[in-house]
Formats: C-alpha cells, structure tokens, sequence
C-alpha cells in the first residue's frame, strides 16, 4: 500500500474540504442535500476504505500527471497520497519484483472489493508482446485484474477506445480495454483526462456504488452530456459565417470560427468550455487552436487541419452567401436567441481576455 502522507503529511481546512465537495456535487449535478455524503465519501478514499489498483499500459503517463495538476492541489493531495493505491508503477517507491509482488497480494487480499484504473491501450498483435510489464503482457494483466475488480475505470482516450497508440497503421493492434475485456468499463477519456473528470467519477461510484449514467461511448453523463459546440465562445463567428483561415489570424471586428482550421467542436461531446485547464484558466478554442476531439472514439482523426464535411459544407455556403450580398437560409435558421447569446458570451469573455492583456503590457 502506499501512503506518502506518513512522509508527507498535508493539512486541508475542513471549510476547504466541505468547498470542495460541494463543487463535486455540482460537477455530478447533484443538489446541496448530497455534499456531505460526497464529504464522507472522499474521506472514505482517505482513510484507505477503497482499494485501487492503477495499471498503466501503451500511454504517456500524462493522465496521471493531470490528476496530480488538479485545480484543488490540497484534496488532490489527499486523495492521492492516502487513498489506498495499492499498486501504481509511477508513484509507487517498490520496483521489479517487489512491485509485482505487491500487485498479487492486492488482488488477493481485496478480490471483488477493488477499483481497477487503466491508464493506456492495450496491444493485442501477437497475444500481446509488445508491452510486457515483469514479464507479463500488459493484456494479460488487464484481464486478470479485471476478473476480480469491483469496478473498472479506463483513465484517458488510450484506455478508452486506443487513441494515439491505436492510430492508423496501428502496427501493435491497440485498443481500448472494454474491447478487449467487454463487460462494463467507465470510460473517461481526454488527452489528456481533465482531473475533475476522474475525481468526480471515482466519488459518485463510492457515493452510490454504482456506475455513474454513461453514454453510447461508455462515458459519464455529467461530464460528456454537452456538445462543445453548443457553449463555445466563438459561436457568434460561426453563425455568422466568419472564419478563421490561417493560425494567428484576428479578424477586425468578431472572433472568428476556428472551424477551418479543422475544429471538432461540432462533433464533440465534453464540458471543456465550462471546465476549462490548468487551474480553470483556459480551454483548446478559447486559446485560439482548434478543437482536437480528444474525447471521442474517433481521435486522432487525420488530417487535423481540415475542417469536418458538416463544417466544410457550412463554410462553403457562407461564402456563397457573402458573395451574393445574403445571408444563407442555411445560417439564418441557425440564428436567434441561441446565436445572439453565444455570439455575446463569445464577445464578452475574450473582451475581459483582451482588457486582462491590455492591463499587463501597460
């Protein structure tokens, strides 16, 4: 087991706490009436109630590192360094046989009680041999541990349905490990896995034992329920036909479209432009680069540059329209209420981001 507290010993205020909990309540749209069960729950990951297996197989480790990137360091902190993780190769101070020893006797010992985190594809080419880990295949060790686990958690789009280890020519045969083990797996994809979304998934599993409402994809709703589109702030340049047609470009009076530019926010289903990264400062468009669709099966999609048929069809009807001195009927019926309230939202978020620039050069 590991437990970097005993070396590392952090405080957190129980007002911060109870905080923290509350906004997890949000995240999983839940009322008020569920934060202390949400408080009790987290605790319960603390004081080592809930053992965790983390495995980690074709990936870049770059999950777990947004996991510890968390927006609220001190409860990342608790979690992570007192959560019963019995087994997690990047973490863990035991290596070689040692290591491997530790993962048999946590099967063992907590058979039918433990959550399995996957972090990474599996290559299945060949029974598996090209990821090998104390011997063993990786796929190997992935169907063993899930024979006995209370819940299984594929941890970004690797694990969830192959992502970059899985791109075409593909030469390992990567995939995700719910088509490779089947049964239920919660998938929680990103690239990397935003750390709300695996924190807020692992609390409403130990909230109500049981898997949150997951999508087609095997995603849960509250995190992957909206489409990107649907809240991006450069809406209003779509709608009015305005796109951005090379990297750096501004154009004079809109925020425009990074649809040309290959943006997959049409298609994508996350809550990325109300989460935003690092620490809640940002997100992909709002940053000026495209939407990659980091969380859908079909990532990466290539080429990444171009824009998706749906998209390509609307800018090319746009421009019809322009050169006839009309708006399209094609993106009048997308206007209204919804349009004007994305294009302001667009217009008042980079005004605050342009006036916050404005006040560090003066």
């Amino acid at each position: 087991m590991i437990d970097l507290a005993r070396a590392l010993r952090k405080d957190i205020s129980r007002r911060s706490f109870i905080k923290y909990s509350a906004t997890l309540a949000a995240m999983l749209g839940l009322s008020d009436a569920f934060v202390p069960k949400i408080a009790a729950a987290v605790e319960g990951m603390a004081n080592g109630k809930q053992p965790v297996i983390w495995l980690h197989g074709a990936e870049c480790t770059g999950c777990t590192v947004s996991f510890a990137n968390s927006h609220h360091p001190g409860v990342a902190e608790l979690v992570l360094d007192t959560l019963s993780l019995q087994y997690h190769e990047t973490l863990m101070a035991a290596s070689g046989h040692v290591a491997e020893k530790a993962l048999e006797e946590a099967m063992t010992r907590f058979k039918g009680k433990y959550i399995l985190v996957v972090e990474g594809a599996i290559p299945v080419k060949d029974d598996g041999i090209y990821c090998r880990i104390g011997g063993k295949t990786f796929k190997s060790m992935v169907e063993e541990a899930a024979t006995n686990a209370a819940y299984v958690v594929a941890v970004g789009t690797c694990a969830s349905f192959g992502g970059i280890p899985a791109a075409d020519p593909n030469p390992t045969q990567c995939k995700g490990v719910a088509d490779v083990i089947g049964g239920t797996v919660v998938n929680i994809p990103g690239c990397p896995a935003h750390p709300d979304w695996i924190v807020g998934t692992i609390v409403s599993i130990l909230l109500f034992n049981k898997v949150p409402e997951l999508d087609k994809h095997g995603r849960p709703m509250p995190f992957f329920g909206k489409q990107i589109h649907e809240n991006c702030p450069r809406r209003g340049g779509y709608e009015q036909g305005r796109f951005v047609k090379k990297f750096g470009e501004e154009l004079p009076d809109i925020e425009g479209c990074m649809g040309a530019k290959g943006c997959r926010g049409p298609i994508t289903y996350a809550d990325c432009p109300h989460r935003l990264w690092n620490a809640g400062t940002n997100f992909c468009i709002a940053a000026s680069a495209p939407c990659a669709g980091c969380v859908e099966p079909s990532f990466p999609k290539l080429p990444l540059y171009e824009p998706i048929e749906e998209v390509a069809k609307f800018i090319e009807e746009s421009e019809a329209s322009q050169d006839e001195g009309s708006i399209s009927t094609f993106a009048a019926s997308l206007g209204g209420a919804v349009a004007g309230a994305a294009a302001g939202a667009g217009a008042v978020y980079f005004a605050g981001e342009k006036a916050r620039e404005k006040e560090g050069v003066e």
